[in-house]
């Protein structure tokens, strides 16, 4: 039940990483046509492209990761006998969520630091700067657990879909 309920809000993050997304693709185009017929283009769309871009990669890897869609170098591993590459391979995921447990606690300082002291980001718009520093511990604490997932229940290696 639990697991069906972490598979959701994945998916539902993904989602709206992807709807992000498209709406990117969607303001690039209209920001291109509208330079191109010599009209002013829509202000801000820069800084909110850039701000979306680290929203949408943020709130999208945890699906990612847990969908083993992310880069994983397998040349090796792949040759090793099954028992030897799901060793390995609960190895490196531990070390994963380590990684990310790390990364997601440095976030979550930054994220509170930046709120205490009540740094604002002045572009295009004037937003709390926490607000952007939020999704990184966010979606650390979401990898950790993909990881953690990983190593209890490691996936079965799925040799169409690896090697060159």
């Amino acid at each position: 039940m639990i697991g069906h309920i972490f598979a959701r809000l994945l998916w539902v993050l993904a989602v709206f990483s992807a709807g992000i997304l498209g709406l990117i693709a969607v303001a690039i185009a209209i920001n291109v046509a509208l330079r191109n017929l010599g009209l002013p283009v829509i202000y801000g769309a820069l800084d909110a492209i850039q701000y979306a871009l680290m929203i949408a990669t943020f709130m999208g890897a945890p699906w990612v990761l847990a969908q083993g869609g992310h880069v994983k170098v397998d040349l090796i591993t792949s040759a090793l006998p099954p028992r030897t590459e799901q060793t390995v391979g609960r190895v490196t995921n531990l070390v994963g969520a380590v990684t990310a447990g790390i990364l997601g606690w440095y976030g979550l300082q930054a994220a509170i630091a930046s709120a205490a002291r009540g740094s604002m980001i002045r572009t295009s718009f004037v937003i709390p700067e926490w607000w952007m520093l939020a999704f990184v511990p966010a979606s650390m604490a979401l990898c950790v657990i993909v990881f953690l997932r990983k190593v209890l229940q490691p996936d079965m290696p799925n040799a169409p879909l690896s090697g060159l």
